[in-house]
């Protein structure tokens, strides 16, 4: 039994290793394994051993407790009965681990743990047993257990890393991405911002980052399109919204559309982009890694160029102009103009089709400075009295930023950025608007629900489905984030039904078998 295989570790004083641990707190009779530790049994035992290897490296040391174990047998007839003699011929007799008590808060929080991270994987099984060996499912597993090296998962990040073969980059085409993955998506045409962000989500959990990559302010993906991988710990994150960054993403697009706008790109003109984005102030090195793979992915990629040069004629005379204006006065406001700052706007105005010498005109019209080293006379010196050396300057050690630079970039791409918004981003089709009843009361609408996931269910339920940009906005709009609304709703869902609430990548919908028993629970509430 568990208690004399423990007893002879405690009578050795041997620490418990990750098996003789689950073995006890899975004996406790008050041991309640949830939903996604039965059905996902194996792949808990596996996360447990991980996870008990990291907290415990040198294993769980118990201290022995003075009570031995003790058995009686006594008939139900009550005629006869005695003591059953456990005890070990070397160790002699056991001590009982059921005397002990402070380990098992600690084993019961890792077992819950471990099995809140397979609740994902759980609910999709749920819905699909036949996904058990998918990369579908492999990938909604832990990492540590994706990247074991068993499994389908570790099939796919194989094929993955042969992509790359010897080097930390990989160009390629979606759709050969998507067959290394195992994932089916269309042949042609653009990917749905559902699947780029599933296939996103798969890349991060490969450390494996790629540009374009919408969920960062790129564009989406196309099936026959072309893909920039490459290497980064957990897919290389950065903050798409962050104004310094989406002044650089900008200028590097303009770069790019001067770059194509001849019908050809020099390998000169990709390292001038590269270099431009090194001395980019306020981003630091991922930030710099990511938008040299999306300048990558633009000068490289002929349908993104191409569709660009398109929306690029179909912009307005009048929304170029006025771009121009705003970037070139934001130049003009200090008197002074970086050799940066030039280069920036000399590409602009060759991407939007105005005459470099319209800038030179401008420029000299406001009677700017331009930052740069100007020839002067030589100077004859006289001898004098010797002037002191300056004290050495006082070095942080940390990045120093110029920040009034800084503040000039970003007035320069704020105008650029939204010229260029309906350029490099792909729009997604527009929603209709959903049928939304009477506001709901926020507060006990479901049991066990907060006001926010409550009110969100609600318009679910009273709505039948929404467009995911729709669900997106309207979470958002409660202050939550889309993926954990929904991770929240089905975790409540399987505590009270057993089973998924809500579904959906393009379309967010309620199970139609639900929307009763949902009623009802809003009725008991």
């Amino acid at each position: 039994s568990v208690r004399v295989h423990l007893g002879r570790k405690l009578g050795s004083k041997l620490p418990f290793d990750s098996n003789d641990a689950l073995l006890w707190v899975l004996s406790l009779p008050d041991t309640q394994l949830r939903t996604p530790a039965t059905r996902c049994f194996e792949e808990l035992a596996e996360l447990w051993h991980l996870r008990f290897a990291s907290r415990y490296p040198e294993g769980l040391k118990v201290n022995s407790p003075r009570t031995k174990i003790k058995i009686e047998y006594r008939a139900a007839s009550g005629g006869f009965g005695g003591r059953v003699d456990l005890s070990d011929s070397e160790l002699g007799p056991l001590p009982d681990v059921a005397a002990l008590s402070a380990p098992i808060d600690g084993l019961r929080d890792l077992l819950n743990a471990c099995t809140d991270e397979l609740a994902a994987y759980s609910r999709l099984l749920g819905k699909k047993p036949e996904a058990k060996d998918t990369v579908e499912a492999a990938f909604l597993l832990p990492k540590e257990i994706l990247t074991s090296g068993s499994g389908t998962g570790a099939a796919a990040l194989k094929r993955v890393d042969d992509l790359f073969g010897d080097h930390r980059i990989a160009g390629v085409k979606v759709t050969r991405l998507a067959q290394a993955l195992g994932m089916e998506i269309p042949p042609k045409g653009k990917l749905g911002a559902g699947l780029c962000n599933q296939i996103g989500a798969l890349m991060d959990k490969l450390d494996v980052g790629f540009e374009p990559d919408r969920r960062y302010g790129s564009r989406g993906l196309e099936a026959d399109g072309y893909i920039l991988l490459f290497k980064a710990k957990e897919g290389a994150p950065v903050d798409g919204e962050a104004s310094a960054y989406a002044a650089a993403r900008a200028m590097v697009e303009v770069a790019a559309l001067a770059a194509v706008s001849d019908g050809k790109v020099e390998p000169s003109e990709f390292e001038s982009i590269k270099a431009d984005i090194r001395s980019f102030p306020g981003v630091g090195g991922v930030e710099r890694g990511r938008l040299m793979a999306y300048a990558s992915t633009l000068l490289r990629d002929p349908a993104a160029q191409q569709s660009a040069m398109k929306k690029l004629t179909n912009i307005g005379a009048d929304a170029r102009a006025s771009a121009v204006r705003a970037a070139t006065s934001a130049v003009l406001a200090d008197g002074h103009a970086a050799p940066d700052e030039v280069k920036f706007l000399e590409r602009l105005y060759k991407a939007l089709g105005y005459p470099v010498e319209d800038l030179y005109s401008a420029l000299h019209r406001g009677a700017v400075a331009l930052d740069q080293p100007v020839a002067v006379a030589p100077e004859i010196r006289t001898p004098g009295i010797p002037i002191p050396a300056q004290p050495p300057a006082f070095h942080s050690g940390g990045v120093r930023i110029d920040h009034g630079r800084l503040e000039r970039i970003k007035l320069e791409t704020t105008a650029v950025s939204e010229l260029l918004a309906g350029i490099f981003v792909e729009e997604e089709p527009p929603s209709p608007p959903p049928q939304v009843g009477e506001p709901v009361a926020a507060e006990g609408k479901f049991a066990g629900l907060d006001g926010a996931h409550a009110r969100l269910l609600s318009l679910l339920a009273e709505s039948g489905e929404l467009d995911r940009q729709a669900f997106e906005d309207e979470a958002r709009k409660l202050r939550l984030l889309p993926d954990g609304a929904i991770e929240t709703i089905n975790e409540w869902g399987f505590d009270r039904f057993d089973e998924l609430i809500v579904d959906g990548d393009e379309r967010v919908s309620v199970a139609e078998h639900l929307r009763e028993k949902l009623q009802e629970a809003r009725v008991e509430a």
